[in-house]
């Protein structure tokens, strides 16, 4: 489910300087009636149960962080809340395996209100550990 980019148009028409009427024609009319399917096929939200821990996955694609907040509920996963934000400029620029990284700790950052400082596991790509493995150890460079 990449609601992002499916709503990327939306996003855009909003972005206008000036206070005027969005043109509805039958393209963002489609774009609109697919982001609705798309979070109405999404698993269901679940309230946070602060008595289990938390898991985060958290990926980047395209400059993109996207997150997903989950709890155990029997032996699967139920998601908790969804988050995604463009990383800025400078971070786009950025080998693959910091995007991942500056991902991870925005998608960190958008949990805290939920998650209120309770136990929650990262999960990320290889890509972070690939990162984490080349570092020296004496000086934490590249």
């Amino acid at each position: 489910l990449d609601c992002y980019e499916i709503a990327k148009s939306l996003h855009e028409a909003t972005r206008n300087e000036e206070i005027e009427p969005i043109a509805w024609g039958t393209e963002r009319e489609k774009v609109f009636y697919t982001l609705k399917a798309a979070l109405l096929s999404a698993p269901a939200l679940g309230p946070p149960d602060y008595s289990k821990p938390f898991r985060l996955y958290c990926d980047e694609a395209k400059g993109v962080a996207k997150g997903v907040l989950v709890q155990a509920l029997g032996p699967h996963e139920r998601p908790v809340a969804y988050f995604s934000s463009t990383l800025d400029p400078v971070t786009k620029g950025t080998p693959f395996c910091i995007r991942a990284i500056a991902a991870a700790a925005e998608m960190v950052e958008k949990t805290r209100t939920i998650v209120l400082g309770h136990p929650l596991t990262v999960c990320v790509p290889h890509k972070v550990e690939i990162l984490l493995l080349l570092m020296d150890n004496r000086s934490k460079t590249f």
